[in-house]
């Protein structure tokens, strides 16, 4: 199996087509990583999550909002001979960057609405102006991004 960093073509597509991402967050040396539903604005180098108006997550990103966001293509499990031949197959990204609250309501409504693009499977409507205050968009500012893939060595 070779291990290997992947072009950031890739690295896109693979943000572009993901379904879940983890976002990984710490705070007085208490990691934290949840999975959340997630579009990403290759434009403007932005990642925006749908999230609650309060939990843990906040607490964290208010004092400290380094961050990085992971997704992952699974691929085959390889076996061999000898256990030490057996290994998985995968492609993964990780983000790093700045979290923040998204406080400026155009950029709310826009980065839900292509959320919603992204996951629908019908029309999606109009969001209602009393649901809009109930929910809070989290955007994530990239500063870098980093793949790697495991993938069949061609023999």
């Amino acid at each position: 199996m070779s291990k290997k960093d992947m072009g950031p073509d890739r690295c896109e597509e693979i943000l572009q087509n993901a379904e879940t991402g983890y976002l990984a967050m710490s705070l007085n040396d208490r990691p934290y990583c949840i999975p959340f539903n997630f579009w990403y604005d290759r434009d403007r180098s932005r990642i925006y999550i749908h999230t609650g108006l309060a939990g843990m997550k906040w607490d964290i990103i208010t004092g400290n909002p380094s961050v990085c966001f992971t997704v992952a293509v699974p691929g085959r499990k390889r076996t061999g001979e000898s256990p030490c031949s057996y290994s998985y197959e995968f492609e993964s990204v990780i983000v790093y960057g700045k979290a923040f609250l998204v406080d400026n309501r155009d950029e709310t409504v826009d980065s839900l609405n292509r959320l919603i693009d992204k996951y629908r499977e019908g029309p999606a409507g109009q969001i209602p102006e009393d649901k809009l205050t109930k929910l809070r968009m989290l955007r994530i500012d990239i500063e870098k991004i980093t793949g790697r893939q495991n993938r069949q060595r061609s023999e």
